[in-house]
């Protein structure tokens, strides 16, 4: 479904990932926790996950720009020109929940990958999930953390949150103290049995399947595993 929604805030969450606020018409139909929306340009089409839980009125999105993506260039244009509002086509993705899974959960994220598992998590928060529920988010550097402040107090609030961020570049002038490398190897090193979670993974094609095949090698299922790149990426057209 296509829709004009009005731009209600863009504001900087850091040095580089601006906020965008969409309001949609108030008759259009909710989205499910982990869908993703479309924004529709004269001439093309650009994918951005929806931050939101699904009874929020806003679509939040972030945005962060990739070097050397003509997409993304337009996109910064854009935003700096302050549009009134935008079109966007949605719900997209079949990476979802829209009920509580039977067994605990580990949410993965690269870089704003981690704007679909904020969603999620909201979902399962609203939900009163009495399961685990592990967020590890995978950034380059520490200052790429925008959401950490918001996903320790987050932790220390809900019993069965536990939240693991994961830098894999240190700088000499850096005092991160957490958890180094690639946030899929930090995954294995901490969870014995995979195959007792569902996961669910945000990233680049690269990323994402690179960290299910590792993951495979040490006896995990794959099909307990869901990403959105298995559908927009299959491995067939990135080979």
């Amino acid at each position: 479904m296509r829709v004009e929604c009005a731009v209600e805030q863009i504001k900087y969450l850091s040095a580089d990932v601006r906020q965008l606020l969409l309001k949609p018409p108030r008759s259009v139909p909710p989205f499910k926790a982990g869908q993703y929306l479309e924004l529709i340009l004269p001439d093309r089409k650009c994918a951005f996950s929806i931050a939101s839980v699904p009874n929020e009125p806003l679509f939040q999105l972030h945005i962060k720009p990739t070097p050397d993506s003509e997409d993304s260039t337009i996109i910064e244009a854009l935003l700096d020109d302050l549009p009134d509002s935008l079109t966007v086509e949605y719900p997209l993705g079949e990476c979802f929940l829209d009920n509580c899974p039977d067994r605990p959960v580990i949410l993965i994220a690269a870089s704003t990958g981690i704007t679909q598992m904020r969603s999620l998590l909201g979902f399962l928060e609203e939900q009163k999930f009495r399961k685990n529920v592990f967020l590890y988010w995978g950034v380059l550097l520490e200052d790429d953390l925008y959401l950490h402040h918001d996903l320790l107090m987050l932790a220390q609030e809900w019993r069965y949150f536990h939240y693991i961020p994961v830098v894999s570049e240190i700088t000499r002038s850096s005092s991160w103290q957490g958890k180094t490398g690639l946030v899929g190897n930090t995954v294995l090193a901490d969870i014995e049995d995979l195959n007792t979670h569902l996961i669910y993974i945000s990233g680049s094609p690269a990323m994402v399947y690179g960290t299910l095949d590792n993951f495979v090698q040490k006896g995990f299922d794959e099909t307990n595993m869901h990403s959105d790149v298995f559908s927009f990426a299959p491995r067939q057209l990135i080979n």
